[in-house]
């Protein structure tokens, strides 16, 4: 391919999340930063709202609309939704063609221990777009690059990546991941079990917005945190009519404890297959936090005092893996070649 082609080239970086989609197109930055949620008209199929508006409409709908999350657990579960939202969201972009998509460079971010079928389905999709050239790499890699972090030197770095859908635990060194592991416990589960705790203590029923208000509000990992009570609105399970209900810091705290249990044990089972020589610089570098749960109060504390190294929330953990994929689309994820110095 001639110089003058791959300068021609367009790259595009996308980070499929659970929760949010983001969008990375080369000179413009981030160009699109919502929630990865989809609304159609069921009878004609027509896109009616997508990303922040779609995501308003979640459980508030009638018959007629169908608000789709394509993505599940780091996964693509609904492929028409998800082409439908990533062709939406390229649509938006001035001058961008279809002989444009043809002539771009993209890279999907996917979870680390997706499968050769699920990283298929990411290409497929993709290849839907009529985008030919395409990669797919980790999360935790590109996040670590979007960090700021120069993940290639033979030194180690522990990533820990909480989203919406998974946890993505995984050891860098020189480039390239060295062993990783992924739990399906993350954002979206939290936000379950709160919803599980009110109808178990409260019998009422709320819907998922709501309990991912509550997990933002009041969710706290410090141990002396301050009890804050707060009043939102759900339905009673017995009456059937609308009612408020209270709830702590305390309460999400007890709600949230056990799944931040989950994690660190993942950390902890990571750890104890570390290479001694890697260990070393974990324990001087620190574990790197990044996702949106990454922003719960209290977390680097919570993590740090269970497994006794310095833990560090990185300071742009929901776009980060976007803004890696920058220096991906210059090496394609080649261990070999340092984009950071290009």
């Amino acid at each position: 391919m001639s110089a003058a082609m791959v300068h021609d080239k367009l790259g595009l970086g996308i980070d499929l999340g659970t929760a949010n989609l983001l969008v990375f197109l080369e000179k413009k930055g981030i160009i699109f930063n919502e929630p990865a949620v989809i609304a159609f008209d069921r009878e004609s199929g027509k896109i009616v709202a997508a990303g922040e508006d779609a995501h308003r409409m979640l459980g508030k709908v009638h018959s007629k609309i169908a608000v789709i999350k394509p993505l599940k657990n780091g996964v693509i579960s609904d492929m028409r939704a998800a082409k439908a939202l990533l062709t939406y969201v390229l649509g938006k972009i001035e001058n961008l063609t279809e002989k444009d998509l043809s002539k771009t460079t993209c890279v999907i971010c996917c979870p680390s221990e997706v499968t050769k079928i699920e990283r298929d389905v990411m290409a497929d999709l993709a290849a839907k777009m009529k985008i030919t050239d395409v990669f797919i790499e980790e999360e935790i890699k590109s996040g670590a690059l979007g960090a700021g972090v120069d993940i290639f030197k033979s030194k180690g770095v522990m990533v820990v990546d909480i989203g919406g859908g998974t946890t993505d635990v995984g050891i860098i060194s020189f480039g390239d991941i060295v062993l990783s592991r992924t739990i399906r416990k993350a954002g979206s589960f939290m936000d379950d079990e709160i919803s599980k705790y009110v109808k178990k203590t409260q019998s009422v029923e709320i819907g998922e917005l709501t309990a991912e208000k509550m997990k933002i509000e009041l969710g706290d990992l410090h141990v002396d945190a301050k009890n804050v009570v707060n009043r939102y609105a759900g339905r009673d399970m017995v009456k059937g009519i609308p009612k408020w209900v209270m709830l702590s810091t305390q309460e999400v705290q007890t709600v949230l404890n056990p799944v931040f249990d989950e994690i660190v044990k993942l950390i902890t089972g990571v750890l104890k297959d570390t290479p001694p020589e890697l260990s070393a610089d974990i324990y001087k570098h620190g574990i790197l936090l990044t996702g949106g749960c990454a922003l719960i109060r209290g977390i680097e504390e919570y993590v740090k005092e269970r497994i006794q190294v310095p833990v560090k929330v990185v300071q742009n953990p929901l776009t980060c893996v976007a803004e890696g994929t920058k220096y991906l689309l210059k090496n394609r994820g080649d261990y070999l070649v340092n984009p950071l110095q290009l």
